[in-house]
């Protein structure tokens, strides 16, 4: 099992924010700088957490993301210092592909392609934050008869 929290701001730029332009009649897609530095940005501070030797097999993964509160956020809430959901812009599942790219990209599996099921979610909370858990499919069958 890979268990991972990283006390950083996440990134918001995201996959899916590509840029387009057109050549000759033909649609040509780029990866914008802003999205790159944020993929580079998670490449280096998950790195030193790779595995010796890709997860093999099937993998469950979750990940969690935690923004700090807007400015407009009721006080009682900031108060209690409790998590609350995250329900605007950057979407979930964009956030999901560019984690999965970035941890291929430094073989924590060989594809993303592995991952059987997730459980991912995104919150407003006191403390910004990214925490990521990888089991394989023996590991978390293990753990479900104990």
């Amino acid at each position: 099992m890979i268990r991972v929290k990283l006390d950083i701001m996440p990134p918001t730029a995201t996959a899916q924010q590509k840029g387009v332009f057109v050549r000759n009649g033909r649609a040509h897609f780029f990866t914008k700088q802003k999205v790159r530095d944020a993929e580079d940005f998670l490449a280096a501070m998950l790195a030193p957490h790779a595995p010796a030797e890709p997860l093999r097999g099937p993998v469950y993964f979750q990940a969690r993301w935690c923004f700090p509160y807007r400015k407009s956020e009721p006080k009682r809430v900031t108060a209690a210092g409790r998590e609350i959901p995250h329900t605007v812009r950057p979407d979930l599942d964009n956030l999901e592909k560019a984690l999965l790219d970035v941890l291929t990209r430094l073989r924590f599996w060989k594809d993303d392609s592995q991952v059987f099921t997730k459980s991912t979610a995104k919150f407003w909370g006191p403390s910004p934050y990214l925490a990521i858990a990888l089991k394989t499919e023996a590991e978390l069958y293990n753990m479900e008869r104990a």
